[in-house]
């Protein structure tokens, strides 16, 4: 991990991170990049301390990875949660501990936020982040399925 360093994202950091989400979405193969879209959201998301976090993995000053958690109130998990709702590394910085050290600065800002859970989703068929999750010591809800609804007409 020589010369990566991992920060807080800033709003102002929108034009570094647009791109890796983009690259994440094609990865991953999430439809509806709308660049401007996002870069609202992701300002808004960035300006906003009670929707959550993100952080941002830069090594020699250009943007290799990055981690957004939101936050959720939880009766069952005794308070205050945290979601991964994206993480992602660019293919070329993998396995060089880069989402680890992404996820270990989470795992203690987060902690120190008094968040006493962090969870995310993971496609069924992604056994090598199923590996990574898991070799960091998240498991599996068995039992559960994510359900979504729409609450407004979707574009």
């Amino acid at each position: 991990m020589s010369g990566v360093e991992i920060r807080a994202l800033a709003a102002s950091d929108s034009g570094q991170v647009l791109p890796l989400i983009e690259a994440y979405w094609r990865h991953d193969g999430i439809a509806g990049y709308e660049p401007a879209r996002l870069r609202r959201q992701l300002h808004e998301f960035l300006s906003t301390p009670a929707y959550g976090r993100g952080w941002l993995a830069a090594r020699m000053g250009a943007a290799v990875g990055y981690l957004l958690c939101t936050l959720v109130y939880s009766f069952e998990h005794g308070g205050l949660m945290a979601e991964i709702d994206e993480l992602f590394v660019t293919p070329e910085h993998r396995r060089h501990g880069i989402g680890q050290a992404l996820l270990a600065t989470a795992r203690a800002e987060l902690a120190g936020r008094r968040c006493g859970w962090l969870q995310m989703q993971v496609a069924d068929g992604n056994t090598q982040s199923q590996g990574f999750y898991a070799r960091l010591g998240f498991k599996e809800k068995s039992g559960y399925r994510l359900w979504v609804a729409p609450l407004r007409a979707q574009a």
